[in-house]
C-alpha cells in the first residue's frame, strides 16, 4: 500500500538499502524506509548551519521553528517547504492507516 503512495508522490526506490527518496534540490532529500509492512520511518536530510545544534531537531515542528529564525535563500526555503509538506502528508497517512 505505501509503495503506491510513495510512487504517486514522486519518490524513487533506492535498491541499495531498500528505501525510497525524493530530491527537492538545494541538498534537501526526504528518505523513507519501511522496517515492517505497516510502518514507515521518515528522514529529512537538509543543510543545517554550523551554529545550530542538530540534536535539538526532533520533530517537524522543531525544524519549522528553526527555519522561521534563519536567514536562508528563497530557493532553499521552497525546497524545505515542499519536503516538510510531503513529510506531514506521510505522517498523516501513517496515522490514518493505524
Amino acid at each position: 500500500m505505501f509503495t503506491d503512495i510513495l510512487e504517486r508522490m514522486g519518490f524513487r526506490k533506492n535498491d541499495r538499502d531498500n528505501s525510497w527518496f525524493k530530491d527537492y534540490g538545494n541538498n534537501v532529500v526526504l528518505k523513507v524506509t519501511s522496517p515492517s509492512p505497516n510502518e514507515l520511518e521518515i528522514e529529512l536530510n537538509m543543510p543545517i548551519p554550523t551554529n545550530v545544534n542538530s540534536s535539538q531537531l526532533n520533530s517537524p515542528e522543531d525544524v519549522v521553528r528553526l527555519l522561521v529564525n534563519l536567514p536562508i535563500s528563497r530557493d532553499l526555503l521552497r525546497s524545505l517547504s515542499n519536503a516538510l509538506m510531503d513529510m506531514m502528508r506521510l505522517r498523516l497517512i501513517i496515522s490514518m492507516s493505524n
